[in-house]
């Protein structure tokens, strides 16, 4: 294979850099569902039978519009608790209650070790998760991360002037940037949902695609990053390498940049 060739198979797919070499975030927010545990591989299925169930008999519908309404309202709002209580006026309490009221340890499964893969990042390192507060607490317990990170912010914190935020929302990004005393761009978004990663990205965060845990499970939509993602990873492991410059390529005549990383 010549130079020119080699050269033109390391630049196939290459992404511009999340920053500046140098620049790593001060601040992490980390998705919990098929980011740092393997939520398809079970447990959404049961917490979506159970939102199925909750619907079907709070309006009155079968089964199966149930769940066409359920997935329906997680596509328009980013959240189904979110669409009933906008639409239906369901306090997202008891909706969340409702729906997350099992045992969620044999649901949890995980590949490696989260947190000696999150290890390496520096900054501070925040929990970001449209779950409820009994459930992200459960989950974290079940992979040994309760006391592991700065704060857990789930949907039963995300509430501005009385109006429930959950990702995606702007101001809800806004505000917890300035909670943490950082600005937009000092911060990075970890999410596996990429309406997530679009709202971040327009607030000014950084953002990372976490694609493994869903493309393993049939449930990636999209094969390729689009603008808004500055990066993806399959595994949370490969975070650290993604606010790292890579190699000098060699002098072709173009500036030295840096390369999207292939996983």
């Amino acid at each position: 294979m010549n130079s020119a060739t080699s050269i033109q198979d390391r630049l196939k797919g290459a992404k511009r850099c999340v920053g500046k070499a140098g620049a790593v975030p001060k601040l992490w927010f980390i998705d919990l569902d098929d980011t740092l545990f393997e939520a398809s591989g079970g447990m959404l299925h049961a917490i979506h039978l159970r939102m199925n169930d909750f619907i079907s008999k709070r309006l009155g519908l079968d089964w199966e519009a149930a769940g066409r309404l359920r997935t329906a309202y997680w596509a328009q709002y980013g959240s189904t608790f979110l669409g009933m209580w906008k639409r239906h006026r369901v306090d997202p309490r008891e909706f969340l209650s409702a729906t997350h009221d099992f045992d969620f340890l044999p649901f949890i499964h995980v590949e490696g070790d989260p947190k000696a893969d999150l290890k390496g990042l520096p900054g501070r390192k925040v929990v970001l998760t449209n779950g409820p507060r009994n459930y992200a607490d459960a989950v974290l317990a079940g992979l040994g991360m309760s006391d592991y990170f700065d704060e857990v912010i789930t949907s039963s914190d995300m509430r501005l002037f009385g109006e429930w935020r959950p990702k995606p929302n702007a101001a809800m990004l806004r505000a917890v940037c300035t909670r943490f005393c950082v600005r937009p761009n000092e911060a990075v978004l970890v999410d596996d949902t990429l309406a997530n990663l679009k709202c971040a990205k327009g607030v000014g965060l950084k953002t990372v695609w976490c694609t493994g845990y869903r493309r393993r499970n049939g449930k990636l939509s999209h094969r390729i990053d689009p603008l808004y993602v500055d990066a993806s990873v399959v595994h949370i492991r490969e975070l650290e390498r993604c606010f790292q410059p890579c190699a000098r390529l060699p002098q072709t005549g173009q500036s030295r940049r840096f390369l999207k990383r292939t996983v």
